[in-house]
């Protein structure tokens, strides 16, 4: 089996932002999938199984806060008996990453994330896969909807996409769904090298 987690925050007002590109992949694919999303207070998070070509994938957000994110995920890789190098994926924004554009990687730090510095620091690791998903960086913003050369990294990533943004979304989702499959249905180096080449 897989596991794969979407990282945001929990809330009606954090749905739409880009700190919650992650969870929001997350109900993407249940949803594509017609599955529910059920939440397990015991495990911290809300979660729905699939089957991909024969593996059993489940998929799951967390019902803690972004910095909170490592205990819930410990809590699940112990539940599940899972190998975090090999059967976890966590899907996560990435400031670093234009909008529109996913990368699939192996290993890595956190880049100050505060969500994946937490899950290191939990699971003793930083090897553990990751499909970073672009939201912009900060410096990138777009003059004609206000400067936000000055506004803070917190306030940005937790700002909601713009409109034109909006509308690509779908797309993207997609891309972050595709990936997800790579990962699942592949060995890692050949689902990257895929996922990675393939310009999303």
């Amino acid at each position: 089996m897989k596991l794969i987690v979407g990282l945001g925050n929990p809330g009606d007002v954090y749905t739409r932002t880009r700190h919650n590109i992650g969870r929001r992949l997350i109900e993407f694919i249940a949803s594509r999938e017609k599955v529910k999303l059920s939440s397990k207070k015991s495990q911290q998070a809300s979660l729905a199984a699939v089957s991909w070509d024969g593996e059993v994938v489940y998929l799951a957000h967390l019902l803690t806060y972004m910095n909170l994110s490592g205990e819930a995920v410990a809590a699940l890789v112990k539940y599940w008996k899972i190998d975090p190098a090999i059967d976890l994926l966590i899907a996560v924004d990435d400031v670093a990453l234009p909008f529109g554009k996913v990368r699939l990687r192996g290993e890595g730090s956190a880049g100050g994330h505060n969500g994946l510095a937490s899950i290191e620091t939990f699971l003793g690791t930083r090897d553990y896969p990751r499909l970073r998903i672009g939201i912009g960086s900060l410096g990138n913003a777009e003059r004609d909807e206000g400067d936000f050369s000055d506004e803070p990294l917190r306030d940005y990533v937790l700002s909601p996409f713009k409109a034109a943004e909006e509308k690509k979304m779908k797309e993207l989702l997609e891309c972050g769904e595709a990936a997800c499959r790579a990962w699942a249905l592949e060995p890692l180096s050949r689902a990257m090298s895929r996922v990675n080449a393939a310009g999303f």
